[in-house]
């Protein structure tokens, strides 16, 4: 998940003041009964045996092309545990024509968010620890498992870490900060974008996160 800046934060929470307006959240939560997606456990992404070979998360970029955006996801398909996107459209989309699971990698606030994803198709969210209080994280951790949904929770401090832990987080994104690995609990599967990663820390990993495009 990239970062967001205080503005685009009221800018969201302008949003989902509109949307709840428009649609109220028990409206929402009585649409789920019609949508055709049901979420996907992220079942290949599991703890791994130092010998074996690190699963691979793509991060996909937008692409107003949608064919194009579709052929490059088929083609990544082949070899990813699991797709971040950062839109709904663009997940909604790809949930008609790929098998594994869509993670909703967009800045969480509000519990209709959680809602939104899932009728959308998304299969997982991300939980960013440094945007929220650690009342809103577990409450947001908290409803999203009584969804059905996945939490990747982003780690950017020691602090991040801590809110998550306590969020009953069981997958971790590091991204970059693999100075950290060594305070995650031994039980957690942790993600990280290894670019210019040292052995011994990309050892410590379960999982990589691959940007595409203009996430590079």
């Amino acid at each position: 998940m990239r970062d967001f800046n205080p503005t685009e934060i009221q800018k969201i929470k302008s949003l989902i003041a509109q949307k709840k307006e428009k649609f109220g959240q028990d409206w929402l939560g009585r649409s789920l009964a019609y949508t055709p997606y049901q979420p996907r456990p992220l079942s290949n992404l599991l703890r791994r045996d130092k010998n074996e070979p690190l699963k691979r998360l793509f991060a996909l970029s937008p692409n107003e092309q949608k064919e194009q955006f579709l052929r490059d996801a088929k083609e990544y398909e082949k070899t990813s545990a699991a797709f971040l996107i950062e839109s709904l459209e663009d997940l909604t989309y790809l949930r008609r024509y790929v098998q594994i699971p869509l993670i909703y990698d967009f800045l969480i606030l509000d519990s209709y968010q959680l809602l939104e994803s899932l009728v959308y198709g998304a299969d997982c969210i991300t939980l960013a620890p440094k945007y929220l209080s650690q009342k809103e994280l577990n409450a947001l951790s908290d409803y999203a498992l009584k969804l059905g949904l996945e939490r990747i929770f982003q780690i950017d401090s020691k602090e991040d870490l801590t809110k998550a832990i306590f969020a009953k987080a069981d997958i971790l994104n590091l991204n970059k900060n693999f100075a950290l690995l060594s305070l995650v609990p031994k039980n957690k599967i942790i993600l990280g974008i290894t670019e210019e990663c040292h052995l011994d820390l990309c050892n410590g990993i379960d999982a990589e996160i691959v940007l595409t495009q203009n996430q590079e």
